[in-house]
């Protein structure tokens, strides 16, 4: 074991008649980030070929093992999955072991939720003085979240290497900068859960589509949030043919019909407006105006479509990602 410094043990394997020794670095921690740190501590131990790198932590995904093949280095979790590599002369591989170390402290999915509005922040401003900064653009974009999630988030997508934390100069605060945007789509991408429905109403107006928007203003005068979905906004972001229904989410259908009032009339005969009733707060979150769903709700729905609708979430993705890669290379 480590005293005062250097490696955490040494061990030896023995493997068909052959005899490999190893330097270990062990942590508490699997995370992309920590295991990263680890591999580069076990790589200044090792004295190849007398000693190979090694790293012991509680667990490693398949994602891990990996990273660590490819890294030419060696480990092994505490759930029975791991990689010996010694190379151009041996390599062990075992994976599929279930996690049996999982943190009571984490949010359990970062991406889902209330909590992923603390992820989709990022990708309308990389790059915030303090995690109260980037509490207070959530807000301001229409967001409800509290200041821990936040903090427990930002701490997710560090780990993870999408975001980065450093304390600015003269300041106690940590400084958060995105690292890779396109990362942070794909995350929130695989993730994305369509939101919950209590309940649709289809029927049609008369009104043409602006003056259909005005009436919608009251409805929030009664306090039920309304939006149009992320497949109704595509139009303001990318070309694509699509019918003439109009689609939104409202908070309180009932209370958006009472503000419609006669402007509306149900029904599925030439309906040409389509209301879903959910309470799921992200599809409201960064709306522009005109009741148009944000480019990132857009870009998720589509995402999910069919063949048509996922050639046009690739405009929109490139709408997304290319000025925050323009900023962030800028600030190179």
């Amino acid at each position: 074991m480590r005293r005062g410094g250097g490696p955490d043990a040494f061990v030896r394997m023995d493997w068909d008649g052959r005899r490999y020794r190893f330097v270990v670095e062990c942590k508490r921690l699997w995370t992309p980030k920590a295991l990263s740190e680890t591999i580069e501590q076990a790589r200044r131990y090792a004295r190849p070929p007398d000693f190979y790198p090694l790293v012991v932590v509680p667990y490693l995904p398949a994602s891990r093992l990996t990273e660590l093949e490819t890294a030419g280095v060696s480990g092994i979790d505490l759930c029975g999955n791991g990689v010996v590599v010694v190379p151009k002369e041996l390599l062990v591989y075992r994976s599929g072991c279930p996690n049996q170390f999982r943190s009571e402290d984490e949010i359990k999915n970062v991406f889902r939720g209330n909590s992923s509005l603390a992820a989709r922040v990022f990708l309308l401003v990389p790059e915030y003085k303090s995690v109260q900064a980037a509490e207070r653009e959530i807000q301001r974009r229409g967001g409800s979240i509290t200041l821990p999630t936040v903090s427990k988030v930002c701490k997710s997508l560090e780990s993870m290497l999408v975001i980065e934390r450093k304390r600015g100069e003269g300041s106690s605060a940590r400084q958060l900068r995105l690292l890779q945007p396109d990362k942070l789509l794909d995350l929130l991408e695989t993730n994305y859960v369509p939101p919950a429905v209590t309940d649709t109403i289809r029927g049609k107006t008369k009104l043409s589509a602006q003056a259909f928007r005005e009436k919608l203003k009251f409805s929030r005068r009664s306090g039920s949030r309304m939006v149009q979905t992320g497949f109704g906004s595509v139009g303001n972001y990318a070309v694509m043919a699509t019918e003439p229904m109009q689609y939104f989410y409202a908070s309180d259908i009932a209370r958006t019909l009472e503000a419609l009032g006669d402007a509306f009339e149900a029904g599925d005969r030439f309906a040409n407006i389509m209301l879903s009733e959910t309470k799921d707060h992200t599809v409201y979150f960064d709306e522009r105006p005109g009741f148009v769903a944000s480019p990132l709700q857009a870009y998720l729905e589509l995402a999910r479509g069919d063949k048509r609708s996922k050639e046009t979430a690739t405009q929109i993705r490139r709408a997304i990602l290319e000025p925050l890669e323009r900023l962030l290379a800028g600030d190179r």
